[in-house]
Parts: C-alpha cells; sequence; structure tokens
C-alpha cells in the first residue's frame, strides 16, 4: 500500500518504549508500570487517511494519537508534548501539540478510540465509539521525511488494547484505512463452507438423536443407525477439513464466524444446536484447530462484550452472553476453555461486570431525576418527578437483573460437578483457577500480568460468585454430619490448617513478622487429626481438607465430602477476592454518593445567599446554581445506577448474608482452640470490612436496620471484638491493629455501642480488663481513645464534635482538613460503671494502670512542650525559618494525645475516686501527688502569658488550629472538679492538701480559668495591691464559651474560692536539708541502708520504677523517717 511503511502485522515496537510497560503477549495490549511511558507502534505513513483504534480497559490519563520517528520523550513527555505529535487526553478532555486546547469528550473504560489521520490535507481526528468528536489539528506537518507513528502515552496503572486492523475496526471510518491489511478472500472461502456446515446441522442433529435412542435397542437397528452418523460425518468432513485453517484466523474468526454462531444461536435460542456444530468440530477437526478457533471465539466475546456500544436494551451484552453460555453447555468445549483460555488467555471475570452507560444513555434509562440523598424534606411537587425517578430504576433493576442471571448461568455451567466420570470435573478445574486468579490480584504477587482486575469488575465477580454459593446449598457434609445450609454455614477451621488448601503468602492470625506458626505448636491431639485429614485429601487428589472423624468413609461419603469441601473452598476464595478488590469498590462508588451530598449543600447555600443578594449578585449565583444543577443530574443518574447496580437490597443481603458466614466462621475457630491461630488473615479483615460496607456505604439507599435479625448480628460482632482484640492467639501485629481499629470506630455511633452494652457479662468484662491494662509495651493510643469515647459527653464541658475556639474560625476559612477527630458523644454509663467497679476490685492493677497513664501523659505533653519551644524560638530569629510540616503533625498528635489522657484520667477519678483519696488503697499517696504535679506543670505552661503555648495560639499556624487554651484548660478542670469538689468530706480534704502541698502549684495558674491572671479575678478579702493594666488581648474565661453550661461555672468559681480560701503562706527550707531531688520539700525520710536523703514523694515516684537508690545506685530496702527541720 502505497503511504505506509513497516512489516505487515503491525504491533506495538517494543524496543521504542520509555518507561516500564506490561506487554501482552500478542503485542497490541500494554499496561503502564510507572510514571507516565510512551510506546509507538512498528509501521508508520506518510500519504494517505490511515485509521487505528484503541479499546480502552482504563479511563485514567492517557495521550493517544500520533508521532514522528525524530519526537524524543521522557516520563514527563508523552505524546502530544512535542513537536510533530498530536494527541487526545479523555480524560482531561484536552487535544495536546505542545498546547493543550479544550476538545472532545470525556471517555470511559470500555470505549473504543479511533484514531484518523489524513496525510493529504494534513488534518487528526478523534472518534469516540464511532461518534465524530471534531477535527482536532489542522496544520499537521508534511513533506519529505515526515512519516508518523501510532503511540500511545500512559499514566501509572492505565491500560488499552490497539487494534491495528488484524481484527475487524469496530467503528471503520468511511475513506480511512487500517494500518493492517487483511485478506477478504479467507473471509468469503469461510462464509461459503460455514454456509454448507449449517446446511449439514439438522441431519447430523437427527441421526445423532437416533444414535442415542437406540442405545437400549437389541433388534439390529442401532448398527443402521451408527452407520447413517458415520454417512453424515464423512460428508461434513471435506467441508470441515478446509475449514478448520480457515478458524485459526483472528480475522476470520470476527468477520465471518462469530456472526455464524450469532445466526445459529437465534435459530435455536436453547443452544442445542451450538452444541451439535461444536460435537461435529470436535469430531472432525484437528486438535490444534479447534482449540485455535475456541480461543479466539472466546478472545471474540469478550471484546465484544466489553467494547460493544451500550444501549438502553443491553441487547449486545445479553447477544455476547448467551453465545458463551451456548458454548459452554458443551463439555469437552467447557473444559478446554476452563483448561486454557477463560482465566490464562482472556480474563474471564470481565464477563461477569454490566458495564455502565455513559451520560447520554443513562438519561435516556432515566429522564427524570430525582435527589434522593437530599437531607431536606422534598416538597410536595416533587412528588410526581419521584414517582417517574422511582419507575426508571425499576425498569433499569428488571434489565440488569436479567443480566445478572445469565451471569451466574454461566458460573453454573462453568461448575459443573458431574461431567467427568474419572479425573477432574468442571468445578474442580474451576477452583483451580479461580484460586489462582485471587492469588493473581493478591498485592505482592509475583505473577506478571498485563493488568489487573478492576476492582468494579471484581466486585460484580464477587455477587455473581456469591449467588452460585447459595444456589449450590444445602450440601451434606458426611463426616460432620452437618447439612450445610445457608443459615448454619461457616468455614471449618481444619480448612485453614491443610498446606494445600492454604498457600505460604496468606498471613495468619498466629503468624509474626519473622516466623509462621509450625507444626510444633499444636497440640499432639489436634495434630493428628490434621495429619490423618491430609492424607486422605492427598488420596483424592483435591485441594481441600475433609474434615473425616474416621479413616475409612466409604466411597459415597467422600464424594459427599467432597462436594461440600469444593463449595467451602469457593466460599473462602469468595471471602478473600471481597477483602482484596470488592470493598474497595464500595468505597470509592460512596465516594460519589458524598460528592452529590456536597454539591446539594452548595446549591442550598447558593439559594439561601441568592434571597438576601443584590440583583448583580443573585444574577451570577443563579448562573452558578445552574451549573451545579446540570451536575446534579449527571450524579443522580449515576446514583440511580449505583443503587441498582452496586447497593441494591439484593446486593445488601448478599453481604449481610456473607457477613453472617464469616462471623459464624471466626467464633467457631476460636472455640475450637489452637486451631485460631490458622486463620487468614483477609477473615478477620473481611468481616471487619463488611459490616463498615453495611453501615456506612449502604445507606441511606438501604439500611442495615430494615434487615431483620441485624441486632443480634452487632452484638455478636461486638462480642467478637471484645473478645479478640487482645487474645494472646493473635500475634500478627496487622491483624492486632485491625481489631484495635475496628473497635474504636465501634464506640462511635449509638447503635454499635448499644450492642456492646448488650454483650454477656463475661464479654464485657474481658473487654474492660484488657482496655485497663497498663500502657507499657503496647499500642495504647487507640485503647486511650476507646476509654474517652466512652466517658465523651459526661466529662466536664466535653460535649463537642468542633472544638469551640475554631467554630468562628471555620465561618472565615476551612480547617476541616487539620481537625482532630470529635465524633458526637455518646457515652457509656453502663461500660463507666463495669470500669469503677474493675477500678475498685483491682487495687494494683489499678494502680498500675493509673501510673501508666499519668507517665504517658508526662510524656506526651513533655514532647508538645519542647516543640512548642523550638517554634517559638524560630519565630524568634531574624531570618525566616521553615518548619516542616511532619513536625507541625506531630506537634498536633502530642496536644491530642495529652487532651485524651487527660480526659481518660477525669473518667477514672469520677468513676473511682478512692484510688487516689484512700489511705488504705496502695500507693494512693503517690498517685494523687503524681496527679497533682502533672496538673500544675500543664497549667503553668498553658495559662502563662508569656510562654511558647500562648504565642503559637497567638500565632495561628496552619496545622496546629487544634491547639487552643479552651480544650485542655476544660480537661484539668474536670479532674480538679472531681477530686475537689465531689466524693466525701475525707476525699476531698485529702485532695485539697496534695494540691497544696504541691511546690509546682500556683495559685494564678487556677485564677486563670475565669479569667485571673498573675492577679487573681476573685480578690482575697483585705488585698491591698491594685490590679495591673489589662492588656489588648482577649481574656480567656470558661464563662466566655456556650459549651460550657451555668452549673460548670459555677463549679469553676467554687474551685477557686474553696483553693484562694486555704492557700498556705509561703515557706522556705533550709538549704542543707531540702530534698536535692526535687528542691521543693524538705528531706523526710532516710534510705536504708545507704543513708541517703529526699522528701517522701520523691523518692516513692522513683521507687515505682528501680528499686536502687538515686543517688548510689545501692538497692534501697526500707525507708526510715527522719526529722524534717522547721522551715526558716
Amino acid at each position: 500500500d502505497y503511504g505506509r511503511l513497516g512489516p505487515n502485522h503491525v504491533t506495538f515496537d517494543i524496543c521504542s518504549n520509555v518507561g516500564t510497560f506490561i506487554v501482552n503477549q500478542e503485542r497490541l495490549g500494554v499496561s503502564s508500570q510507572s510514571n507516565f511511558n510512551t510506546i509507538r507502534a512498528t509501521c508508520c505513513v506518510f500519504k494517505g487517511k490511515w485509521q487505528y483504534e484503541l479499546m480502552l480497559g482504563s479511563k485514567g490519563v492517557m495521550q493517544v494519537g500520533w508521532v514522528t520517528s525524530s519526537c524524543k520523550f521522557s516520563q514527563e513527555k508523552g505524546v502530544g508534548d512535542t513537536p510533530d505529535s498530536y494527541a487526545f487526553d479523555g480524560n482531561r478532555v484536552r487535544k495536546w501539540n505542545v498546547a493543550t486546547y479544550k476538545y472532545g469528550e470525556a471517555w470511559l473504560a470500555g470505549d473504543v478510540i479511533g484514531c484518523c489521520i489524513d496525510l493529504d490535507k494534513g488534518t487528526v481526528s478523534f472518534y469516540r465509539n464511532g461518534r465524530s468528536m471534531g477535527e482536532a489539528f489542522d496544520n499537521v506537518r508534511l513533506g519529505p521525511g515526515m512519516a508518523y507513528f501510532p503511540a500511545v502515552s500512559l499514566a501509572f496503572g492505565e491500560n488499552l488494547v490497539a487494534n491495528f486492523g488484524a481484527t475487524p475496526l469496530r467503528h471503520p471510518v468511511e475513506g480511512y484505512r487500517p494500518l493492517e491489511k487483511t485478506s477478504l478472500r479467507d473471509a468469503e472461502r469461510a462464509r461459503l463452507l460455514l454456509l454448507w456446515t449449517k446446511r449439514l446441522l439438522p441431519v447430523y442433529e437427527e441421526v445423532h438423536k437416533g444414535a442415542s435412542q437406540s442405545a437400549y435397542l437389541t433388534d439390529g437397528l442401532d448398527v443402521f443407525r451408527q452407520g447413517t452418523k458415520a454417512q453424515a460425518l464423512l460428508i461434513a468432513a471435506p467441508v470441515l477439513r478446509r475449514l478448520g485453517p480457515l478458524l485459526a484466523s483472528s480475522h476470520v474468526t470476527e468477520v465471518s464466524f462469530l456472526p455464524f454462531l450469532f445466526q445459529v444461536f437465534e435459530e435455536s435460542p436453547d443452544g442445542r444446536r451450538i452444541c451439535t456444530l461444536l460435537e461435529l468440530f470436535w469430531a472432525l477437526l484437528e486438535p490444534q484447530e479447534i482449540k485455535k478457533c475456541l480461543e479466539n471465539v472466546a478472545v471474540a466475546l469478550l471484546s465484544g462484550f466489553r467494547f460493544s456500544p451500550c444501549t438502553p436494551d443491553f441487547l449486545h451484552q445479553k447477544r455476547h452472553l448467551y453465545l458463551l453460555l451456548s458454548i459452554l453447555q458443551h463439555d469437552s468445549s467447557r473444559r478446554y476453555l476452563l483448561e486454557s483460555v477463560l482465566f490464562d488467555k482472556i480474563k474471564f471475570a470481565m464477563f461477569m461486570e454490566v458495564k455502565p452507560p455513559d451520560n447520554e444513555t443513562l438519561a435516556t434509562l432515566i429522564p427524570d431525576v430525582w435527589f434522593e440523598l437530599m437531607e431536606e424534606v422534598h416538597p410536595t411537587e416533587e412528588a410526581y418527578r419521584k414517582n417517574l425517578y422511582a419507575a426508571a430504576k425499576q425498569r433499569l433493576k428488571v434489565m440488569i437483573t436479567d443480566i445478572e442471571n445469565i451471569q451466574l448461568r454461566i458460573l453454573e455451567q462453568l461448575t459443573v460437578d458431574n461431567d467427568a466420570p474419572q479425573g477432574q470435573t468442571s468445578r474442580d478445574l474451576f477452583l483451580a483457577k479461580f484460586e489462582a486468579f485471587v492469588k493473581e490480584n493478591t498485592p505482592g504477587s509475583r505473577t506478571v500480568t498485563l493488568d489487573l482486575c478492576p476492582h468494579a469488575v471484581a466486585l460484580s465477580f464477587f455477587h455473581r460468585l456469591l449467588a452460585l454459593v447459595r444456589r449450590c446449598l444445602p450440601v451434606f457434609h458426611t463426616s460432620s454430619g452437618q447439612l450445610l445450609q445457608e443459615h448454619n454455614l461457616y468455614i471449618p477451621a481444619i480448612l485453614f490448617m491443610s498446606k494445600i488448601g492454604m498457600g505460604s503468602e496468606v498471613s495468619r492470625v498466629g503468624d509474626t513478622p519473622d516466623q509462621r506458626i509450625v507444626a510444633s505448636e499444636i497440640p499432639t491431639s489436634t495434630s493428628n487429626r490434621i495429619a490423618r485429614s491430609l492424607q486422605q485429601s492427598v488420596a483424592s487428589g483435591n485441594a481441600g481438607v475433609h474434615m473425616e472423624s474416621e479413616p475409612s468413609a466409604t466411597a459415597q461419603e467422600a464424594k459427599e465430602d467432597d462436594k461440600s469441601v469444593k463449595v467451602l473452598q469457593l466460599l473462602d476464595g469468595i471471602v478473600r477476592l471481597y477483602y482484596l478488590c470488592g470493598h474497595a469498590q464500595f468505597v470509592k462508588m460512596n465516594a460519589v454518593k458524598d460528592s452529590m451530598r456536597d454539591y446539594l449543600r452548595a446549591v442550598q447555600e447558593v439559594r439561601r445567599n441568592s434571597a438576601w443578594g443584590e440583583k448583580d449578585v443573585t444574577e451570577a449565583l443563579s448562573k452558578v446554581e445552574q451549573v451545579f444543577g446540570d451536575t446534579l443530574a449527571e450524579q443522580a443518574r449515576h446514583v440511580a445506577w449505583l443503587s441498582v447496580v452496586v447497593f441494591s437490597r439484593e446486593k445488601q443481603s448478599d453481604i449481610y448474608w456473607l457477613l453472617g458466614v464469616v462471623l459464624k466462621t471466626l467464633e467457631e475457630a476460636s472455640t475450637a482452640g489452637v486451631e485460631f491461630c490458622f486463620v487468614p488473615e483477609y477473615q478477620i479483615e473481611a468481616c471487619i470490612k463488611l459490616l463498615t460496607t453495611l453501615s456506612f456505604h449502604f445507606p441511606p439507599t438501604c439500611l442495615l436496620s430494615d434487615i431483620p435479625g441485624h441486632y443480634h448480628v452487632l452484638v455478636r460482632y461486638s462480642t467478637f471484638l471484645a473478645e479478640h482484640f487482645a487474645d494472646r492467639r493473635v500475634v500478627n501485629p496487622d491483624v492486632k491493629d485491625a481489631l484495635l481499629r475496628a473497635l474504636a470506630a465501634h464506640v462511635c455511633p449509638p447503635s454499635t455501642v448499644r450492642a456492646l452494652e448488650c454483650m454477656p457479662t463475661k464479654s464485657s468484662l474481658a473487654l474492660i480488663q484488657a482496655l485497663l491494662q497498663p500502657y507499657r509495651n503496647r499500642p495504647w493510643a487507640q485503647t486511650n481513645w476507646i476509654l474517652m469515647r466512652l466517658w465523651k459527653g459526661c466529662g466536664y464541658a466535653f460535649r463537642y464534635t468542633v472544638a469551640p475556639h475554631l467554630v468562628e474560625r471555620m465561618a472565615s476559612r476551612p480547617v476541616e482538613s487539620t481537625l482532630p477527630n470529635h465524633p458526637a458523644p455518646c457515652p457509656s454509663v453502663f461500660f463507666q460503671n463495669h470500669i469503677g467497679r474493675w477500678l475498685e476490685d483491682h487495687p494494683e492493677p489499678a494502680a498500675a494502670f493509673l501510673g501508666s497513664v499519668l507517665t504517658q501523659l508526662n510524656w506526651s505533653f513533655s514532647q508538645f512542650i519542647s516543640m512548642l519551644q523550638e517554634i517559638q524560638n524560630a519565630q524568634s530569629r531574624p531570618e525566616r525559618v521553615f518548619i516542616n510540616s511532619q513536625q507541625l503533625k506531630i506537634c498536633a498528635t502530642c496536644f491530642d494525645l495529652s487532651l485524651g489522657l487527660l480526659r481518660v484520667l477525669e473518667m477514672v477519678v469520677n468513676v473511682a475516686p478512692s484510688l487516689v483519696t484512700n489511705p488504705a488503697r496502695p500507693h494512693s499517696e503517690l498517685l494523687l501527688a503524681r496527679i497533682f504535679q502533672v496538673l500544675s506543670h500543664i497549667l503553668n505552661r498553658v495559662t502563662s502569658r508569656c510562654g511558647c503555648f500562648d504565642l503559637v495560639v497567638g500565632m495561628d499556624v496552619a496545622g496546629l488550629e487544634a491547639i487552643d487554651h479552651f480544650p485542655i484548660v476544660a480537661a484539668v478542670t474536670g479532674i480538679l472538679v472531681a477530686l475537689l469538689l465531689k466524693g466525701s468530706v475525707e476525699s476531698r480534704e485529702a485532695a485539697l492538701l496534695g494540691l497544696l502541698a504541691e511546690p509546682c502549684f500556683q495559685l494564678s495558674s487556677l485564677e486563670f480559668l475565669l479569667g485571673g491572671g498573675p492577679t487573681s479575678l476573685v480578690m482575697q478579702e483585705g488585698a491591698a495591691e491594685e490590679p495591673e493594666p489589662v492588656d489588648s488581648t482577649p481574656v480567656f474565661s470558661l464563662a466566655n464559651y456556650s459549651e460550657v453550661k451555668e452549673e460548670e461555672v459555677e463549679q469553676a468559681r467554687q474551685l477557686v474560692q474553696l483553693v484562694q480560701s486555704r492557700q498556705p503562706p509561703p515557706v522556705t527550707f533550709d538549704e542543707d536539708h531540702i530534698c536535692t531531688i526535687c528542691y521543693a520539700q524538705g528531706n523526710s525520710v532516710r534510705f536504708v541502708p545507704c543513708g541517703h536523703q529526699s522528701c517522701h514523694v520523691c523518692i516513692l515516684t522513683h521507687l515505682a520504677n528501680s528499686k536502687e537508690c538515686f543517688f548510689c545506685k545501692a538497692v534501697v530496702e526500707k525507708l526510715d523517717p527522719c526529722r524534717t527541720l522547721p522551715p526558716q
């Protein structure tokens, strides 16, 4: 062909790529594996009109078009970023030739993009699904040396398949030629031979029926009928001998054979004639010919299913699925496709997707929109639109259900379990391929594939497989004597203990980062049972484990067990698929609903502003509202699609049922003892993710509360978390963290908190005991947050969801991204009472817990202050100093940790005050002294008018918006109020004496609560000093915050007055007898035997962590009191 240079068969040139690609075997499919990669084809054109097509596997950033050999690319520059290269990007909807301009339409995965170049006129144009997007460029350079190659540039993770003409173009443009020329003669010959074959089908079908009917006759007629069948085969043989080589061509398959198959199927929709045709092929074609033919047909069917235009009736998708179903009804064809094609040559899971239509098709399907996510009550006049919208959704649901039913029938054919009297059945083959598919899509898998299964496809595959499993039930498990039904189905833990049934790459509950659990850790009785099961499994040639209690099972029992184990293996793979891919798609689709909610709120805000604005402002806002309205209409249709395909009640039922199965699996494994260590990590992760999806992703379309019996499942889930987040069998740190995060999320919504309260008493006590373990050598931040959540709503001024100091600031500029997590309060008095009783009943562990809380509080606040001092020092320098954002984040985290620890401390002194005020309790004196010590330090730092805390709060540093006086002052006030104003007279007096004995305590820091400073606002009677002048800085006072109740303000006032009334005069000690540890108190104890001295509080604090002398490191055997000299 004049105007073209290059080989006859065109592919991508793997020597021209820039960056890293995965290229398929035919060198037509590419998947980008690094930043921005470019690759071009093996042929170029310099004259004439040419076209090629790209079938998009994803919809991200890709620049596709034409380049010359002189274009130099990098991982920053691709097609269209250099002179003499011309590209279109449907993700950004722009065309590129060094400069970029708006052009074309947004593309979707599954679209076919036609790239056309006219080298007679010097123009480039692009087509989307056969529809022209207009002329993109009219200035293409022509002349000597100017030859253009097809080329594509892909961002990381994007993939596509090119068609240069080896198979028919899906949307050929009149006047343009494909880059690869194919022979039409072979296609015409194939059409003629297929026509003759079609005429033979009825004859062969009839004689085939006769032969099968004569199998039970003995009168000699069967010989005649067999002869007739042989004659039919002899007649067909010359035709098929010439047809076989032609069907090895993918071009002939798509041009001639596939239309022929559709025609045969339409004449016989039950698929019987397709099976007859395949029977002829398997009888007369060479094995390599029929196998190549089936491979080409499978590739063509998948290509047609994915890249055919999506019409309102989904006709193209249905036709391809029905034809695939008919082919799979033939035993030999099904088995070969399973063994070598469906999961090896193509991505079978793609057949399970319901391809989403584009905006225009959606507008046809759902012409009237209604905003079902609107939070406000809809006016009466919208009821009509709501009904039209609901009716359109129902019609769409009927069509989608038809497609899903066909897909389910395909899976049923692939998992037939009675098609091989000897060897593996189709179900065995499918299970092996499905397991390989799941491993292939596991992060970190060593398998190199063109592209991983998209999450949308994986979610559809997940739902069809789940429906398949539910149809397979019930099955009888002979060895365990159980009938596996929907309501009691679970996966026995022994299945996870098999090295055959579980790959070594799977992380388990009992694994550590450096060592996996080994057989020596299993009790002898358990290991014997596993060994027996494994021997039976290997002997039967299956990948599962028979749960047989007797080694001598009958053949029938083994067959029944084998059937049940296959169902359990499939179910386990489904759970893993959800964990790997399904949940991520739910999260992604939920983001669409969140985006729509944001737009709805924006429209409502625009309408409110329009009502009060001037005329020109109102007109501008009206245009904005119109733009928002158009976007909302598109989003409403997408939400309607999602509510039918993703968030329907049927899908909710699937998720809920699987949650019950996984939960029962975990419960049974836990009951079994050591076998729980072998449970895979994905089982626990999937359990958590399934409930998350039901609780947060399906609403408001489908509510969890609408499912009968849901509360019982919530209680079971709560019980599992409570009993296992600190289970010693859980060694894997990732599983530990997942359980702890799940429990932290579980104490936020009121419904789940009530479910926790309804757990058995044993589980509640186990939860409390695990939460109140000392904060040492374990991740304590999440545990502390859980305790704080159980208290929030009962603490002093602790009811806010947004800190009060941020409310006014949020009105002027957004700071949500930097806010700490403050869910709405949902206190649990039930658990508070349990915590109080446990602390009272366990004095030593309670003292250890409280001591660890104080230690961590001292550490976190010290770290916080040291970072503030660094910021203060940087601010005082004359040169500009930039502070690392990571350092600011750590600073804000330390502040948040300090607040959480203070609130937990407030809860402890409220529910169990005797822990620190009752002298009979162990370490009470020391704990009380430590509490007042750390509170005094915090107040001194926070209330200082010239300290680093006040400076940073006034600077309003981005990233530190959450830092302010109110949250920390309110928490400290709550602790002081609980100790000094509540409880018995004796406990209050002990607490007051402890506070006044603290050397670091300053009355001015307490007066700060109500607007005081270095000089008290509440002046003592007879005071002669004049108040100092007040500066312009707003005075802090708890009374200024609406979040502080009047009775809480009164408590703060009583607190200040109480301490003022008992403030002792200042004292000084003889320097020779002062404690050389704190330099604040006189020596009161002598260490035995070394004889060193210190004050009582200092040595008790030291001995809590070490039994050695503070000065000489000698072991302290006991403490003797020594006489403290009177102060001077």
